[in-house]
């Protein structure tokens, strides 16, 4: 029997939506509400501290002269500019030698524990520690939930794992941070063992595929700790909300530049090249750059290709011609490629270098009109040998529903 070829699945956020996890403004609006009981201004309390910084930022991101370069803060920008600030509003021993050459805005006082506060790196601390274990708390709950709710979508995602395992080994790289695929398909290598030790060897030496690897955090991590490191993480066979799971508490992640980032089973905001150094991140991400040579042919799963140190182990993916697959989702009346001038397209042809000019609808030259793409439920294509690739837009559960009009693209 010939060997399978090698497919590559990278998972986005938007693989998740159809399965009842949130989105990125969902959390935004999450870590809204949950910065209002923590951390509410002292001299208003209907707005907050990590509302104050977001709506900073997008004031100042309202007055670009160039309203095609607008861009607005998402959570993981909020998150890694509070981080940035704690140096610059807290260096006593005085280890930061920017701090002599940049200063940080005042920000509002807050009132915590019932008296006023004064913002300081502790207090921003306090905040991204709270916002973070609010996270990993939502995403426990919401895949717990999602295992009852969504197991007819579940099932059926498991089913479409089965139709792309059909004709080809497969490897998984999620940066998402709940278990939907692990719930819909068994038996995937992560590199723990049965009781839940992580083992990087049994990932870097691997030869086989039929993994699952999470290098932005799981639900199923937790920091029990072991006798060198406290807050070394295992894998939990049950996500449970608990002290293991939280950063409160915890010492923080240091870097050499002054920039500090929580202790989270979570890899979240920007910096992620640095929170990252942990295990088993380090390892997962190692082992990237190896898969992305190995691959005959990789599958994008609502991946919204923003996490630039990923698209980097990408960037030589052209060094053969290799079908390509991009699942996303899109309304009728989106551009196609051709026309198409926003940061996701732009992130996708400098991660996957292509001719955004060849993309049409099968067999035709001219540019795809996506609402009959959407409801023949075709793919974007292109007419380039060198460049293969198919844009999917009719969604991840869509998706799940016709695997071989994505395996068609993949042989």
């Amino acid at each position: 029997m010939p060997l399978k070829r090698k497919l590559l699945i990278t998972v986005g956020a938007g693989a998740s939506l159809d399965f009842g996890l949130p989105s990125v403004s969902t959390i935004d609006r999450l870590f809204d509400c949950y910065a209002c009981k923590s951390h509410p201004l002292a001299d208003n309390h209907l707005f907050n501290l990590y509302q104050h910084v977001r709506d900073s930022i997008n004031t100042y991101y309202r007055c670009a002269l160039k309203p095609k370069l607008r861009k607005w803060a998402n959570f993981e920008e909020v998150l890694y500019q509070i981080n940035l600030l704690i140096p610059y509003l807290s260096d006593p021993d005085r280890l930061y030698g920017s701090s002599v050459l940049l200063a940080a805005n005042s920000l509002p006082d807050v009132r915590r524990f019932g008296r006023r506060n004064a913002v300081d790196g502790e207090v921003l601390s306090d905040l991204i520690n709270t916002l973070m274990d609010k996270l990993v708390d939502r995403f426990i709950d919401d895949c717990a939930a999602a295992s009852t709710s969504k197991a007819a979508e579940i099932a059926e995602l498991g089913r479409f794992l089965a139709a792309l395992q059909s004709e080809f080994e497969i490897g998984i790289i999620t940066l998402n941070y709940d278990n939907l695929f692990t719930q819909a398909l068994s038996g995937l290598h992560t590199g723990f063992d049965a009781a839940g030790k992580f083992d990087p060897m049994t990932v870097l030496a691997r030869t086989e595929w039929n993994f699952i690897y999470h290098p932005h955090g799981s639900v199923h991590f937790a920091m029990t700790g072991d006798a060198r490191d406290m807050h070394a993480i295992t894998w939990a066979a049950t996500p449970a909300k608990c002290h293991e799971v939280h950063a409160t508490g915890r010492n923080i992640q240091r870097s050499i530049e002054g920039t500090t980032y929580p202790m989270s089973p979570f890899v979240a905001g920007y910096g992620k090249t640095q929170q990252i150094l942990r295990q088993p991140f380090r390892t997962y991400f190692a082992q990237v750059n190896r898969l992305v040579h190995e691959a005959d042919s990789l599958l994008f799963l609502g991946y919204g290709f923003g996490d630039l140190h990923l698209n980097a182990a990408f960037s030589e993916v052209r060094d053969r011609p290799r079908p390509i697959v991009v699942v996303d989702w899109a309304d009728d009346h989106q551009d196609p490629l051709p026309f198409r001038h926003d940061t996701w397209s732009f992130n996708l042809f400098k991660t996957l270098p292509g001719d955004a000019g060849r993309m049409s609808s099968a067999g035709h030259a001219a540019p795809a009109d996506l609402a009959s793409l959407r409801a023949a439920r075709d793919l974007e294509v292109s007419n380039s040998s060198e460049h293969p690739l198919a844009v999917w837009y009719n969604g991840m559960l869509e998706a799940c529903r016709c695997p071989q009009k994505i395996l068609k693209h993949l042989r």
